[in-house]
């Protein structure tokens, strides 16, 4: 009983492997995580269009895929949290920038851009690199939303390396 579940583990185990090599390969050294939906999915970074029902706003820099198992987090910019704010100030405007991004998405076109994370090498995809979220930018009508919402004091630039980030900038909490 336990040889047939190690043969078969190790069939399993070696189909895993003969994929992921296969990926790597064929697609140029492009793996794609398996929670993130299909029309999202890129070789490379190049934005693709949106629809507005394809996903849902979470914060003011955190949308849902559909399909997806985790979020995206929206990339160069910082908005206050609504979902758990550390005071009233940052539950205020974290409402009014989650508001502003339903607002500027509501009938524009949108495309969104999958980029790495900056994330250590191999962490991409699970939960020591960035909760597990995919990354992204989201543009509406050509303009990045967050952008928008720097230029409108809803949200703080937030920009990272390639490998790591510096402390995440939450300056509405003094």
């Amino acid at each position: 009983m336990a040889a047939r579940f190690v043969r078969t583990f190790g069939i399993a185990l070696a189909l895993v492997v003969g994929s992921l090599i296969y990926s790597f390969v064929v697609k140029g050294g492009h793996v794609t995580w398996p929670s993130m939906p299909s029309f999202a999915r890129s070789g490379g970074a190049e934005r693709v269009p949106l629809a507005r029902t394809q996903f849902t706003i979470t914060d003011g820099d955190t949308i849902r895929l559909d399909g997806a198992a985790k979020g995206t987090r929206l990339v160069g910019f910082n908005a206050p949290e609504s979902i758990e704010p550390r005071c009233e100030v940052e539950a205020d405007l974290g409402r009014r920038a989650k508001a502003r991004l339903t607002e500027l998405i509501a009938s524009a076109k949108l495309e969104l851009e999958m980029i790495p994370c900056s994330c250590p090498p191999g962490t991409e995809g699970t939960d020591g690199c960035n909760y597990g979220r995919s990354c992204g930018s989201l543009f509406a009508d050509g303009r990045d939303v967050g952008d928008v919402l720097v230029s409108e004091r809803l949200a703080v630039p937030f920009v990272c390396g390639s490998t790591s980030c510096p402390s995440t900038p939450r300056p509405w909490c003094k």
